[in-house]
């Protein structure tokens, strides 16, 4: 029994274009996610329509909802507050009836530039959406970005709202020198996950390269934060500081960019002989450049560097603006300029400006969500958090779960993806089953979860080189034969699917043998996994809504270098027993497993529930009623 993730998929269901029903949930807060002080007035209007907007919306604990809206349309939010800019949101309501979208809306004071927006989940990309990507990324990496371009196009119209999929777009205008077209893309993707360093380095560069230098300083500051090995995202930080003539703040980010980037951050001395010169510390800016000169004396600019040199050498004390020399990107060229010397305020610098540092091909889309310690998950400030009171709710609602149920059956579809060594996605291989769950605790202290696939056991028909199983028994981290195996973390109030729910950290303890909650299993062996993970608690019913778990660390003994799942649950009613139970829904599976980058996903419908003496056969699972 092993634990993993594949990619997400939706139910499907018949269309019902412009059906009433739908709702939209607002939740309003400042640049720094806390409610704001004043009441906003909240307007909701549909794009391209003209007229009384659909109403007014109706307070629900934080948020505003705006309900009976009809679906299958786009809409836009838009919110004004004394002492904030006017805000607008886009929002859209899927094709069927009693669909939902909430919108989080970050309010910015006024005369403060705009702050990007908190993401909301995870960004998991469907199959089919995932091959577009690939095939663009391998369009780009061989400079066919006509080709790129035209798969990027089709991954966004199934994903316009993907962070990946707007970063890579947003790369091959870049790469290919289209700098312009890059930027909406860019920012677009900083907006929506604006904790990814990889986007918010590209568009720091992109800004660099527009002359937006402060802007780009915005971008970069978070970048280093996230990432303080970013050698690139320092050296542009330092030339864009330089812009400003803060040479302190030049100085010191040249250094980091030496330090980290080594050789290849090289012509970075020559940022930092800029900002020593504006630090009025004129020997040490010489020294700092010769020593470039001496360790590069095939530089084709050499003659104009040395130049540089002597300009500021000869340069008047306090310093005179006497010389620029900028340095084009890309060809390393150096363009000096003498000027008049002028007297200015002491340690005024002379200017040289460092090329940009080359712009890297995005790597390939991230075959597994981020893990689950990579990222922290949108909290709302200021919710007292009790662990003691939601962890008991939920293990009790796990205790019944296992007490009350004891097995159910449903409809599976099963796909399976491998991704090859040479970063190609192999067409999805799908099959459906009849699948069945049961539950058994034949000791005080053990629980058995078996699952059956037509008529084999486990997972013998299923696709692969892999098989998971065992996904239906994760929730059981919160029973209490399990549950003193980990360390418990309350992180705060947080919402997943529309649904408030609190989020909450568990974690393998050290002092304790690992739990055979799940196991990698041979012919011959099985392997306890050390798991940590994170779970949406719904606030109100104490429901698992979601659940990610990841290895504490690699099994290299097995080769098992990476394990996810992702498991979003749903709610089955037991009209004649009057009780609800959650039940995996969706289930997505990544592994990597001996050089394999493995990619399952699991989809259950039509639900058959088994109690002691009766059973009942359940549809599809409907949506619980939401509480914002």
């Amino acid at each position: 029994m092993i634990p993993a993730i594949p990619p997400r998929a939706f139910a499907q269901g018949s269309a019902l274009i412009g059906a009433a029903g739908g709702k939209i949930t607002v939740y309003v807060r400042d640049e720094f996610g806390a409610p704001l002080t004043t009441t906003p007035k909240i307007d909701l209007r549909e794009r391209g329509m003209v007229g009384a907007p659909p109403g007014f919306p109706q307070i629900a604990g934080e948020g505003w909802v705006f309900t009976n809206l009809p679906t299958g349309e786009d809409y836009q939010v838009i919110v004004q507050a004394e002492g904030y800019q006017t805000a607008y949101e886009d929002a859209s309501l899927p094709p069927f009836d009693n669909a939902s979208s909430i919108v989080l809306v970050y309010m910015k004071p006024v005369g403060q530039k705009n702050e990007f927006r908190k993401p909301k989940g995870q960004f998991v990309l469907a199959p089919r959406t995932e091959k577009e990507v690939e095939r663009g990324l391998k369009d780009l990496r061989s400079s066919k970005f006509d080709s790129a371009e035209k798969h990027l196009a089709k991954a966004l119209q199934t994903a316009p709202a993907n962070p990946y999929v707007n970063y890579v777009m947003g790369m091959i205008y870049l790469t290919s020198k289209q700098v312009p077209q890059a930027k909406p893309y860019l920012e677009k993707s900083v907006s929506i996950d604006p904790r990814d360093a990889r986007s918010l380095l590209a568009l720091g560069t992109v800004r660099f390269q527009l002359g937006d230098y402060l802007g780009a300083i915005q971008v970069l500051e978070q970048d280093v934060r996230l990432d303080a090995t970013s050698w690139k995202a320092y050296w542009i930080l330092a030339d864009s500081y330089l812009t400003q003539r803060n040479y302190a703040k030049g100085r010191e980010y040249a250094e980091q960019a030496l330090k980290l980037g080594k050789e290849n951050a090289a012509v970075v001395q020559l940022l930092l002989g800029e900002a020593l010169a504006g630090l009025g510390e004129r020997e040490e800016a010489i020294a700092t450049i010769e020593n470039y000169l001496r360790t590069h004396p095939n530089d084709p600019n050499i003659a104009k560097i040395r130049s540089y040199v002597e300009a500021l050498r000869n340069a008047p004390s306090p310093l005179a603006k006497a010389v620029a020399i900028p340095v084009a990107a890309k060809t390393n060229s150096l363009a000096a300029s003498v000027a008049s010397p002028a007297p200015v305020q002491p340690k005024a610098p002379l200017s040289i400006s460092a090329p940009a540092p080359p712009v890297d091909l995005p790597p390939k889309e991230n075959w597994a969500p981020p893990d689950v310690d990579s990222v922290k998950p949108f909290v709302i400030s200021g919710a007292a958090c009790s662990l003691p009171k939601v962890l008991g709710a939920a293990t009790k609602n796990v205790l019944q779960f296992v007490s009350s149920l004891q097995q159910f059956s449903a409809t599976e579809e099963y796909q399976s993806v491998e991704i090859k060594r040479n970063e190609q996605l192999e067409s999805p291989e799908t099959r459906k089953f009849d699948y069945l769950v049961t539950i058994d605790e034949p000791g005080p202290h053990i629980i058995h979860v078996d699952e059956i696939r037509n008529a084999g056991p486990g997972a013998g028909n299923m696709l692969g080189i892999l098989a998971d199983v065992g996904s239906p028994g994760l929730v059981l981290a919160f029973h209490p034969i399990f549950r003193d195996d980990f360390d418990w973390k309350c992180e705060g109030i947080g919402e997943w699917k529309d649904k408030p729910a609190w989020v909450i950290h568990f974690e393998q303890r050290t002092d304790r043998p690992t739990s055979l909650l799940a196991a990698y299993e041979t012919a011959s062996h099985e392997y306890a996994l050390p798991l940590k993970g994170r779970a949406w608690v719904s606030q109100k019913e104490a429901q698992v809504l979601h659940l990610d778990t990841d290895l504490v660390h690699p099994m290299t003994k097995i080769g098992l270098t990476r394990e996810h799942f992702a498991i979003d649950y749903g709610p089955v009613s037991f009209k004649s027993h009057h009780v609800q139970l959650w039940l995996p829904e969706d289930v997505d599976v990544y592994y990597q497993l001996k050089g394999h980058f493995l990619h399952h996903f699991h989809h259950y419908t039509d639900f058959k529930l088994f109690w002691v003496g009766s059973s009942e056969v359940i549809g599809k699972p409907k949506e619980a009623e939401q509480h914002p």
